[in-house]
Parts: C-alpha cells; structure tokens; sequence
C-alpha cells in the first residue's frame, strides 16, 4: 500500500496541463462550497452524508463514494453508498450493509491508522484477490478517515474509480479537505441534535414542573378556600363568589336571599360533651345544609358555628320557607353521647334583596347585607331561639 505524499504536487497523469489544473481548481473548489451549503439541520445523518458523496460525484471524477460509520464495538459499516450511474435518482444502498472491524483491510486500516490509505491497482493488491474478475472491483480507491472537531473518528470515506492509478496527489489533497469539512458538518449535525434533544428534554422538563406547579397552586388555592373540618367553602370563598350574585341583581334584578345560621347553645354543647363531639355535631349540621341546597347556592362555615347561605333567584318569600325548612331539618337530627340522644335548634336570619326598592340595593355591599341577616339571627337568638327572623328596618342591631 503506498502511503500518500503531499510533497508531490506535481505527480501528474500524462499530458496534465494548465489549463487542466484550472479546471481541477474549479471543480475542488465547487465541491467545498457546495459541500459547506448543506444544511447541517437535516433530521437524519445518512441523508445528510448521502447528499455529501452526491456533491463530491457531481464535482469530482469519482465513480462511486460511500461512507463506513464506526459504532461504539469498532465495526465500520457502510451506512450509505452512490455510484455516478445511481445519483439521478439517488438510489439508497439495499441489502445487508458490509462491515469491516477497524483494522481489517484497507477500510479498516485507514480508521486504525487515522491516515488516508490510497491502493493505487486494486487488481494486483492482494487484498482485493477474493474480488478477482467481478465487475465490481474498483481500479484503485481511496479511503479517508473523518473525524469529529474534537478528533473522535466517525467513520470512513471511500472513493474509488474503475482506472488503476486515476487519483492523483491533486485529489487526495481534495478529499483529506473535503473528510475535515464533511467531519465538521457531521459534528455540528450531532451537536444540533443533541441540543433540539436536550432543549425537548428541558421543555418537557419544564412544561411538567409548570403542570405540577399549577395543580399544586389549584391544590392550595381550593385548600384555602376550604374548611378542613366540615368540608364546606369557607369564608374566603364566599367573598370571591358572592361577587357574582350582587352582580346579576343589580344588572338583572335577580333576587337572592342570605341567611345567618348559627347553632343555638353550641358553646354548652362544646363545654358538656366536648370539642370532638363538638367538631362532629358541626359536620353532621354541615351534610345536612349540603343536601339542602342548590349547586347554584352558596354555602359556607362562616366561622365557628356560624352557617352562611346565598339562595340565589329567591324571592322574600321562597327565602322565609327555605329557611324554615332548614330549621325543621337540622332539628330532626342526633347524635348519640354515652347512652344520651343530643339535638340542636338554629337561629337564622335572613335578608332578601326583594325587601326594598332597586335603588336601595344597588347602593348596597355584600358587608352591608351580611350585617342585616346577622342583626335578623340576632333577633332571633333574643326571641328565644329556634326561629327565623326576616331583618326589616325596625331591627335593633346585635350587640358585640
């Protein structure tokens, strides 16, 4: 195998003039430029190279290019091949691909040695004897190792031509340049690559992480708006959604009711029996409201034993019997202490947006309504408990 020599610029064939050095300068210098066009973007690397060999055939006297990619176990196997009958059509390579260990033959050998490995007559290398009288064989070929911008072998390139000694020194300066900048291009390829798979990696990453964080921020946002002994929405709630009703009554006239409910005598049955049983008299007033009410109402635990509902499209009247029927229910109910039966009354008070003129109660805030329901139960309370109270003007206050 002779070894190349870059000292020999002028070992030409016979005949080699200036005006054919002209022409060798214009092709060499075609097939760089357009070997640096080719979009490094291209999804998959065997497109990539294919379109590579194709520049090198089109500006070069090759008869045939392919590529030998090196894999992690050292076997080089020809991932792509073009012959100068196969570019019109850019035939892809069919079959099983062929494959050489670095070190095996002249493929293998310019991987190993990391050097351009030029066999001038391929029929009188002993090397090629297997490929004797086939068609096939080449004149002389030219292997040129490319390698990474870091110098991590990617694989080899091949050229060949039917005519022994047909590559001169001319062409092997062309394609050691021509190995560098397909190297570069492969490598930016991979680099791209790698970068769109770790910015979809991250972006995956990140679009996870916001989908957690969001449905944890939903997760405490519905916490906060949640009383963690009954279940019921609880005083914040409230205020972000009773918005919408004094909305709709003022624009729409839609009446609502409020109603106040507080437990009669919740502190004696606290101090008596206890704060646990406490706690379940108030979960169990608490299902109870929830059964007794619209998915259009709303309900809340105001605040210790208090109970605040919205019954929204409710005249003054239907608010009086929905209330009424609140009291009934909720006194019907039990709960066993120690062999003693314990019941509940309520006080509630209720205020009704169809107890006064448009213009009065659309100069009115969900604080000053809150306020007339709550003096309303209060009257209740000092009537002797177990009652509803409709507020009216007349009504006095609770006292602090």
């Amino acid at each position: 195998m002779d070894k190349l020599s870059f000292s020999a610029m002028d070992s030409r064939m016979p005949g080699y003039g200036t005006q054919d050095l002209i022409i060798d300068l214009l092709n060499s210098l075609s097939a760089i430029k357009s070997l640096s066009e080719i979009d490094c973007e291209i999804a998959d690397e065997k497109t990539l190279i294919r379109e590579a060999l194709a520049n090198l055939i089109q500006n070069q006297d090759m008869e045939r290019c392919s590529f030998f990619a090196v894999d992690d176990q050292g076997i080089l196997s020809n991932v792509t091949g073009l012959s100068i009958a196969e570019l019109p059509d850019m035939a892809q390579v069919s079959g099983q691909p062929k494959q050489f260990r670095v070190g095996e033959g002249i493929i293998g050998t310019a991987a190993a040695s990391h050097e351009i490995q030029y066999c001038r007559n391929c029929a009188q290398d002993p090397r090629f004897a297997a490929f004797a009288g086939q068609e096939s064989m080449p004149g002389c070929i030219v292997c040129t190792p490319v390698f990474t911008l870091s110098n991590v072998l990617i694989g080899v390139l091949n050229v060949s031509h039917p005519t022994p000694e047909f590559f001169t020194d001319w062409h092997l300066r062309l394609l050691d340049l021509y190995a560098t900048i397909l190297g570069q291009l492969i490598t930016n390829r991979r680099l791209l690559q790698q970068m769109e798979t770790q910015i979809r990696l991250r972006t995956q990453e990140l679009e996870r992480l916001v989908d957690e964080t969001r449905l944890l921020k939903d997760h405490y946002a519905s916490m906060s708006m949640l009383d963690q002994l009954t279940g019921l929405h609880n005083r914040r709630y409230f205020y972000d959604q009773v918005g919408l009703a004094i909305a709709q009554h003022k624009r729409y006239q839609n009446p609502f009711c409020l109603l106040v409910i507080d437990i009669d005598h919740f502190k004696a049955i606290n101090d008596r029996y206890g704060h646990i049983f406490g706690d379940q008299v108030l979960i169990g007033v608490a299902t109870a409201l929830k059964h007794l009410v619209r998915n259009s109402d709303i309900l809340v635990r105001f605040g210790g034993e208090e109970f605040v509902i919205i019954f929204t499209n409710t005249s003054n009247d239907n608010g009086r019997l929905l209330a009424e029927r609140i009291r009934q229910e909720i006194k019907l109910l039990s709960w066993e202490h120690e062999n003693c039966s314990v019941t509940l009354t309520l006080s509630i008070g209720v205020y009704c947006t169809t107890q006064h003129a448009p213009d009065t109660d659309s100069a009115m805030d969900i604080d000053q309504i809150i306020h007339f329901a709550d003096t309303a139960c209060y009257v209740a309370k000092t009537n002797g408990r177990d009652r509803v109270e409709i507020y009216n003007s007349e009504h006095s206050s609770p006292i602090e």
